[in-house]
């Protein structure tokens, strides 16, 4: 018998962003976490994947949301800007078609943002969310 897992969307997104950024912004941190140490001194990027339901044997719903932190919280362009432009990479429709990707579709009336979420430290702080159908992993 042969099973289907859900796919590491987190990982995969990561792994994404992390090849298309770095050129612009060679100290990026892009992964599923906040470092411990994280003190503002580089722009970061943390996705998560929010779960979802799976459509049939092979399909699943993803909701993946994304933290952008940047720049100062008086001075926030840079963090929107770096926000803007990880919204537009995730919802490019030739995601879908690029090898080892998992996204099958994205959902567009589920994506929202990227807009700026309250900080407590003196850092900007953008979010967006993004929905897709992706494709499971045979095992």
């Amino acid at each position: 018998m042969t099973m289907v897992l859900p796919p590491d969307i987190e990982l995969w997104i990561c792994s994404f962003l992390r090849a298309r950024l770095k050129p612009s912004f060679p100290t990026i941190i892009v992964s599923n976490r906040e470092p411990d140490d994280y003190d503002g001194s580089r722009p970061l990027v943390v996705v998560r994947d929010d779960g979802g339901s799976q459509s049939n044997r092979v399909l699943f719903d993803r909701s993946v949301g994304v933290t952008v932190r940047y720049g100062a919280r008086a001075a926030p362009k840079p963090c929107r800007d770096l926000a803007a432009r990880i919204y537009g990479l995730l919802t490019d429709p030739s995601i879908c078609e690029l090898d080892g990707s998992p996204i099958a579709a994205i959902e567009e009336d589920g994506c929202n943002g990227p807009y700026f979420v309250a900080e407590d430290a003196n850092i900007a702080r953008c979010y967006l969310t993004l929905e897709f159908s992706t494709i499971g992993a045979f095992q």
